[in-house]
């Protein structure tokens, strides 16, 4: 009985709805007036109608190009077992995180963009943008812990490192905890409810109220200006720190120097004076023997402090790289958290929303560009100084370059001994760390050997 009165009522309401009510809802929610559209099916915006294929196209290379080279990242650290260091292990998180920006935020994303017309339903209306901001709050957190991590382990070495993976987890709660009050303003209306020939129809409505722009304007200092001013702040103090162990290690080197030729002088006086009284006895605390041993412990301290030069020369590599993976990501993003900020205070209307939609999508796909930079510039830092010399030569076409070429041509074929024993080397892989790592050592060792000569 109440069915049939239900029923009744919405007929009714149907009938006596007058046609410029169908008008108004369909300019409403197309944009265009025509009650001959289906209002069920997905409508392009105006604005969109002839640049579509556009951004479908850059949309689908940012996609698949964000998604092989962040698994090639993964693929490269778990080959090397890279992820027991918790640096590797933050980049581990953050290549889960753009791989879901490219597989589920970016479609959505552009899906929204592109229709004018809502018909994903309720649920995620309420639930997209969450699904949107958790992988960008996610890495965002993750680049302030791996410079967390990366300040306590310069400082002091011998302390342990912050549990990467834990921490992981701990930025995927964080930004879910940030993102739980959007439903609150976002407001879906069922039209079907209430006439039924708009069945499946609805609006996503988010409401701009004062409380909603105070909660944006939060999150654009937590999620944003926030980090990134911490993430500077740590870098600098990290960089600080590494300049100031290599100013101790140089003076080391050069105490240990001096003290070296002092006890040389000192011992090669004591044994003409022994040997021109006692003769050379081969027991003796002066002896060629304890001689040798000395220079041997003495030999054994330089290598060790040779060892602590490599580290704060590797140190400061990581730091270069990890730095500018931080500013591509903040450059890049800039421009969409200001337009986010912007869009409180902007009012939209029928003559600048043309614009206005051309604009988000552009900067949308220049916000997550990042998924493509971060691993982009973590393959530059793993590559090895003559990988990154031969493609500096792709790059060059200068008659200097063609100079250097011939040279080394004619210095190869002079040599062809020496580059016969060098050829093994080219077959170990250009991303290899621990190849890398050899190289920067044997450099390191040369510079400290023509300092001792």
């Amino acid at each position: 009985m109440l069915e049939m009165e239900k029923v009744n009522k919405t007929r009714y309401i149907e009938d006596e709805m007058p046609p410029h009510v169908y008008e108004i809802l369909h300019e409403f929610l197309l944009g265009v007036n025509d009650k001959d559209l289906d209002l069920r099916q997905p409508h392009m915006r105006p604005s969109m109608a002839n640049i579509y294929v556009f951004f479908l196209f850059i949309y689908a290379i940012l996609i698949v190009v964000g998604v092989l080279i962040n698994l090639a990242v993964l693929l490269h650290i778990f080959r090397y077992k890279l992820y027991q260091e918790p640096t590797y292990a933050f980049m581990v998180n953050g290549s889960i995180s753009d791989i879901l920006k490219c597989i589920v935020v970016l479609p959505i994303s552009l899906y929204v963009l592109l229709i004018q017309n809502w018909v994903l339903g309720e649920l995620l209306c309420s639930f997209l943008p969450m699904v949107q901001d958790i992988p960008l709050h996610s890495s965002t957190l993750t680049f302030v812990l791996m410079a967390w991590d990366r300040l306590r382990y310069v400082r002091n070495p011998g302390k342990s490192r912050m549990p990467a993976f834990v921490c992981a987890v701990g930025t995927w709660l964080t930004a879910l905890c940030l993102v739980l009050p959007y439903p609150i303003y976002v407001t879906y209306v069922d039209i079907g409810k209430h006439v039924p020939s708009f069945e499946g129809v609805g609006i996503c409505i988010v409401n701009l109220s004062d409380d909603m722009q105070e909660y944006m304007r939060g999150i654009f200092i937590i999620t944003y200006a926030g980090p990134l001013a911490t993430i500077s702040y740590l870098y600098v103090k990290v960089s600080r720190e590494l300049e100031t162990q290599e100013n101790y290690i140089a003076l080391m080197m050069e105490v240990r120097n001096r003290e070296g030729r002092h006890r040389v002088d000192s011992h090669s006086t004591a044994t003409d004076c022994r040997a021109s009284r006692a003769g050379s006895d081969g027991t003796s605390q002066y002896s060629r023997s304890s001689f040798r041993d000395h220079f041997r412990n003495n030999r054994d301290n330089l290598q060790q402090l040779y060892d602590s030069e490599l580290d704060v020369v590797k140190e400061r590599r990581t730091q270069k790289y990890l730095v500018a993976t931080v500013t591509a990501y903040g450059i890049l993003l800039c421009p969409l958290m200001v337009l986010r900020l912007a869009r409180l205070a902007l009012i939209e209307t029928y003559d600048n929303t043309g614009h206005f939609d051309i604009t988000y999508a552009i900067l949308v796909w220049v916000g997550f560009l990042p998924t493509c930079s971060t691993p982009g510039l973590y393959f530059l830092w793993q590559m090895n100084r003559p990988t990154k010399e031969r493609l500096r030569g792709y790059f060059r076409f200068s008659n200097r370059k063609l100079r250097q070429s011939c040279e080394a041509v004619v210095t190869s074929t002079n040599d062809g001994a020496s580059n016969r024993r060098s050829m093994p080397a080219r077959h170990s892989s250009y991303l290899d760390p621990r190849r890398q790592d050899h190289d920067q050592d044997s450099n390191s060792n040369t510079s400290s050997i023509q300092e001792l000569t």
